[in-house]
């Protein structure tokens, strides 16, 4: 059942706060946590090659100049966008470094409603529904005197250091669709290689170059600020 009327123009402004991905990897994720167990034949394989594998392994199947920049600015925005259109249904994705231990990474990052404490864009989370993988999350983003809500459903993995989210179908969201990952692996060195993915739609209504400008412009800050609360144990406010 509908809770709202959608308003597809918010859309594109909740982007520039949700897109933090890596590449296609980025799946299909259940639409609430109580629906399924997350574990179906298709997606388990997947979770669990992807967390057999070892950061190093990882780092070491990209290319060399990716590494380096990596390895100099901590961060790494990139893009992989479909035939759509610029970003429309496309991929956005980065590579981040923490400086934390891998389980206290996953930790924080698996409490979604402290989002706010890092993203000053979103004035309200609050959590509607839990399951015993995850929960469903309504989120209001406040952009130019504007509120817009959706809601996003996650689930947990902490055994593959994994975390998963979509959007709540059953609620009229300011997006047209959403799925994203963060998979986090151990180094060597005691910090945290973090590969997140995610694909966003906006929907029709939203012209493409808006979408892919707030994409460009604010995904890099997103990224930035989300590593710095990581770093500080969660005690860091931009």
């Amino acid at each position: 059942m509908k809770h709202r009327a959608p308003r597809w123009i918010g859309g594109w402004l909740a982007l520039a706060t949700l897109a933090v991905g890596f590449h296609a990897t980025a799946q299909s994720v259940p639409t609430s946590p109580s629906s399924t167990s997350g574990t179906s034949s298709e997606a388990r394989p997947s979770r669990e090659l992807e967390a057999s594998q070892s950061a190093e392994g990882i780092l070491a199947a990209q290319p060399r100049d990716v590494v380096d920049r990596l390895m100099s600015e901590h961060i790494l925005v990139l893009e992989e966008i479909q035939a759509k259109g610029p970003l429309r249904g496309g991929i956005i994705s980065a590579y981040v470094l923490f400086d934390q231990p891998v389980d206290r990474v996953y930790r924080l990052l698996a409490q979604s409603t402290r989002q706010s404490e890092f993203r000053p864009e979103l004035t309200r989370i609050e959590t509607v529904e839990t399951g015993p993988h995850g929960q469903v999350d309504e989120q209001q983003l406040k952009i130019l005197f504007q509120h817009y809500v959706f809601r996003i459903a996650y689930q947990l993995f902490p055994e593959q250091r994994r975390i998963e989210w979509n959007l709540d179908e059953r609620f009229d969201n300011d997006l047209a669709r959403l799925t994203g990952f963060w998979a986090l692996y151990a180094m060597a060195d005691g910090r945290t290689l973090g590969r997140s993915g995610t694909s966003v739609d906006v929907g029709p209504a939203v012209p493409a170059v808006l979408q892919d400008w707030i994409t460009r412009k604010n995904v890099p800050e997103t990224m930035r600020r989300v590593r710095m609360w990581v770093n500080s144990g969660g005690s860091y406010r931009p």
